[in-house]
């Protein structure tokens, strides 16, 4: 396996996945090697100590990180994560994947990644707006929307963007909207944007479906995740004629086999904060959904949830990863074998990631384009990058994760090249 110099402190997880999927990818494409050494190490790395007044008085100390990976195609541009979870093995993998991400989809950006380890929930608004300022205020010199744009990830969306764009004004003395994006509309955001990464799943699995010979009306899924992008998920795969016969939550999970009815499950989570207990449906473990025989299962949580431990439960015809990094290497490896086909996260995610680079034009343009302009847009991206991916893939007869690699590394590696090292 390919040997960084860079070592992120605690369990590499995402980054050494990174690594092994660099290392298959290598095989395939020839890179200089120069590039092979931007990939390897980040650009740069900041870790900080994020003090917040809480409301009774007390000040706690948060750990907070910030990664550029490779600004080759354009500044750096990735999610801030607020999350228990959040550490610097995590978030360098989040932005190496970033990076290959946007080369994928023809984006002129870089990979980075943020985020804080905290449990949001447990904050209240006043100690959440603190932190989110505090951490945005101590970016501030090194982010902006031609440096390293920051957006919305697990545990964020429209509000802390609101707060950090805020905060990055304050500190410039001038409006700066380009500086996030998933902003809420008022100040600049694209409208609905929440929606975008269910509609770019969607629009991935119903492009690959469309490729394959394989009808989506009618098909089983199983949603894994039932968070902002998996609620938008069911809903969307349920207007579009598929029967969502699985949900779960960090809880547990409901099944029936005749279909679930999205609006009842949506109105009984928010009554109850969960899937379970649902009378449209029967509870089974949360670990069982992976098992169930469905033509689709979408992994819409966080990372690591389909591993060596239980992948081999896996039943489903295709896996579709919207969660990036939600298939570890190891379980990666064990479904190829197994001819079972993945939609990689860095295809499932192209949704969102276009979306935010649609926001960030317009940003900079001062110009604000209609909905169905936007939503048209992100669609053919998506479609076309999809195609693209899989024509590849079959003339090569490889899965569509390396192919998707073979396509970004060979765009990143080309464009490194042109420019050369800075002496």
């Amino acid at each position: 396996m390919l040997k960084s110099a860079y070592r992120p402190p605690g369990e590499p997880g995402l980054w050494h996945d990174f690594l092994a999927q660099l290392e298959r990818t290598l095989a395939q494409v020839e890179a200089h090697p120069a590039t092979v050494e931007y990939l390897i190490h980040p650009r740069r790395t900041v870790a900080l100590t994020v003090p917040v007044q809480l409301d009774d008085g007390t000040v706690h100390f948060f750990s907070g990180y910030r990664v550029v990976h490779n600004i080759a195609l354009g500044p750096a541009r990735g999610g801030v994560r607020f999350h228990p979870r959040v550490s610097m093995g995590q978030t360098v993998g989040l932005a190496a994947i970033a990076t290959v991400q946007s080369a994928i989809f023809h984006l002129p950006y870089g990979g980075a990644a943020g985020g804080v380890a905290v449990d949001p929930r447990r904050l209240s608004k006043g100690e959440l707006e603190r932190l989110t300022r505090r951490y945005a205020a101590e970016l501030v010199d090194v982010i902006g929307p031609d440096k390293d744009i920051l957006g919305p990830d697990l545990g964020t969306g429209e509000r802390e963007m609101a707060w950090m764009m805020d905060t990055f004004s304050t500190n410039r003395g001038f409006t700066e909207p380009g500086v996030v994006t998933g902003k809420p509309p008022q100040l600049g955001g694209v409208s609905k944007r929440g929606e975008a990464v269910g509609r770019g799943v969607l629009y991935a699995v119903e492009t690959f479906a469309e490729f394959k010979d394989l009808r989506l009306e009618g098909s089983t899924v199983a949603v894994q995740g039932y968070g902002k992008i998996g609620r938008a998920v069911v809903r969307l795969f349920a207007e579009a004629g598929a029967r969502v016969v699985a949900v779960s939550d960090e809880w547990g999970a409901v099944y029936n086999p005749e279909g679930l009815d999205h609006k009842t499950l949506l109105a009984h989570f928010k009554e109850t904060g969960r899937v379970e207990g649902f009378s449209g449906a029967h509870t089974i473990g949360r670990e069982a959904l992976v098992g169930l025989e469905v033509d689709f299962l979408i992994l819409a949580a966080v990372e690591g949830v389909l591993h060596e431990g239980n992948v081999e439960q896996v039943r489903a015809g295709v896996v579709v990863e919207s969660a990036v990094g939600a298939i570890t290497a190891e379980a990666d490896e064990h479904l190829r074998q197994r001819g079972v086909p993945v939609i990689p996260d860095v295809l499932v995610g192209g949704g969102g990631l276009t979306m935010d680079y649609l926001e960030w034009v317009q940003n900079f343009s001062m110009f604000n384009w209609s909905d169905d302009r936007v939503w048209l847009a992100m669609q053919r991206r998506v479609s076309q990058t999809l195609r693209e991916v899989c024509e590849y893939a079959e003339d090569q007869e490889i899965d569509l994760r390396l192919a998707s690699y073979v396509l970004g590394v060979d765009r990143i590696n080309v464009a490194t090249h042109m420019q050369g090292v800075y002496p």
